[in-house]
Order: structure tokens, then sequence, then C-alpha cells
């Protein structure tokens, strides 16, 4: 499920993202919509365009930043790229291709993103 306000310019704090590449699995400037910041991020780390279709979850979670506020989450759907498409953007330093399963045990991880994801995959999170 979509979140309704995913694709619409509504007052958001931030957001975080999942995106899986083939079978392994990533703010906000100005008036943006969660999905924009979403794929603004994406291309400026990663270098990949990512269209509308390519989101198969999103949802509210609370903000960190700014308590009482509200994120989004979103996940994609798998995108049939290659690690040879993956190219920095002005952002990315650094990037590492594991499975959610991998990124929920591990031991450098942050723990409220690790947990978000677990969640994500027991269907535990709600889309609206």
């Amino acid at each position: 499920m979509i979140h309704e306000n995913t694709y619409k310019k509504v007052y958001f704090n931030g957001s975080k993202e999942l995106v899986f590449i083939g079978d392994k699995s990533r703010g906000r400037e100005g008036d943006e919509s969660p999905f924009a910041a979403f794929k603004r991020e994406v291309k400026e780390e990663f270098g990949i365009n990512l269209e509308r279709e390519d989101i198969h979850f999103s949802c509210t979670i609370p903000s960190v930043i700014e308590p009482g506020e509200k994120s989004y989450f979103l996940v994609t759907r798998p995108l049939q790229i290659n690690e040879i498409n993956i190219v920095f953007g002005n952002e990315g330093t650094e990037w590492m291709l594991m499975t959610p399963e991998e990124f929920i045990t591990r031991p450098d991880g942050i723990k409220r993103q690790q947990d978000r994801v677990e969640k994500y995959l027991s269907d535990k999170l709600v889309s609206g």
C-alpha cells in the first residue's frame, strides 16, 4: 500500500527509504512531496532515477529530528538495475548491497531504522 500523501506537497519533516536493487536492498527541500524528496535523494546519492511506479510501499513515521512531526518511509519495488548502474551523485560516498534481513542484524546499524525495516518485513507497518 502507498500512503495517500506520498505524491502530494504536504508538510513533513523528512523521509527514510528502503531501495531494493535486484534481489537486495536507501530530507526534504522546499515544498517537495515525500516522493519528490525520495527521488531526489536517490539520484543525489546513487545516480538512480526513480519513477512513481517504482514505489511499492509508503507510510508516515514519527520524526526523530522534530518530535511531534511526521516523516515518511518509502520502499521501492525491486529495481531492474545492476551494481554497475550505481554512480555516486553529489552526496553519495559509500554503498553496500545487502538483503533487508542482513541489514536488520548488522551490529553497526541504526537501531530505529533496523526496527522499522523489520516491521516492514513482518507487515507491521500501516500505510495510513
